[in-house]
């Protein structure tokens, strides 16, 4: 009976531990790698799977259409895929093999205006990526930007921006460029003055999936203010996934207007019922902000 009850006493540290080491989440592996058009790889690959470590590409080639950047690791990321380009704070459901398309081109039929000159251009390219920090996650922090989103409906990195509406189908004016952190403003078109510019037509939206739920308590807007070629929206909607609505007024005015709310737990939120000062006339959205914690 003694040798039973040791024997029994004896297990209880063993079996604990492998609780807590079940319990502790595994190191995920951060992975970068480049491919062209045909899928086949340029350059050498990038692993490591210590979870506090970045791991970094670094190689020479000019970009061709077509070429992507996959990568791999934790569902919240910070990946900065051009020295030109600010760090992203994205967030991934199913982070494994996301394509981060390059765009590439400077004419307003391609891909490329909607970023400065020197962004994916020259033949020598660093693209990093690393787990967020416990205090990145949880930090108060505009959590609509996103400088890494595309247009691309597949695109499954978050914040993600759509449209029913684009002036042309320009990338000058694609529904992303509302959340790339470039607040451009008194002119329209290429860089630095992307905006979210929808046609001349009524009901137009334009919505923000933050690809899981997230708490916020405070919008920020910037109107585009080209003036006299543009008009202001003077009122619009905001739309959230919990089922409500608020409505906003908006003045003419080339900077930030801001917009305390009731603390709201949602997945997605859209602008819609946008109302012209002057129909006749251009509408465009700078810059997008909705401020909150994970």
């Amino acid at each position: 009976m003694r040798f039973r009850s040791f024997l029994s006493l004896s297990l209880i540290p063993i079996l604990v531990s492998a609780a807590v080491t079940a319990q502790q989440p595994l190191p995920v592996a951060l992975h970068i790698e480049v491919q062209d058009r045909s899928g086949a790889r340029v350059g050498e690959p990038a692993t490591i799977t210590k979870s506090r470590q970045s791991t970094t590409v670094e190689f020479q080639r000019i970009f061709q259409p077509g070429d992507r950047i996959l990568l791999s690791g934790p569902q919240q990321m910070a990946l900065r895929v051009d020295p030109s380009l600010p760090e992203c704070f994205i967030y991934a459901p199913s982070p494994t093999d996301l394509a981060y398309e390059i765009p590439i081109g400077r004419t307003e039929q391609q891909t490329g205006v909607a970023y400065a000159p020197e962004a994916f251009s020259g033949d020598t390219h660093r693209i990093t990526l690393r787990p967020l920090s416990e205090q990145e996650r949880h930090s108060y922090r505009n959590l609509a930007l996103n400088p890494c989103d595309q247009p691309q409906a597949n695109l499954a990195i978050y914040p993600h921006a759509t449209s029913n509406s684009v002036a042309r189908n320009l990338f000058d004016f694609a529904a992303r460029n509302a959340i790339d952190g470039v607040a451009g403003n008194g002119h329209h078109g290429a860089w630095p003055n992307q905006t979210w510019g929808p046609e001349l037509q009524p009901d137009v939206w334009w919505r923000l999936d933050f690809g899981r739920p997230v708490t916020i308590d405070k919008l920020r807007l910037m109107l585009r203010a080209d003036f006299p070629h543009d008009s202001t929206w003077r009122f619009v909607t905001v739309e959230f996934s919990d089922g409500s609505h608020i409505a906003i007024q908006l003045a003419a005015t080339a900077e930030f207007q801001e917009f305390p709310i009731t603390m709201r737990r949602i997945s997605w939120l859209r602008l819609t019922n946008l109302i012209p000062a002057d129909s006749t006339k251009w509408c465009a959205l700078v810059e997008f902000e909705a401020w909150g914690r994970e």
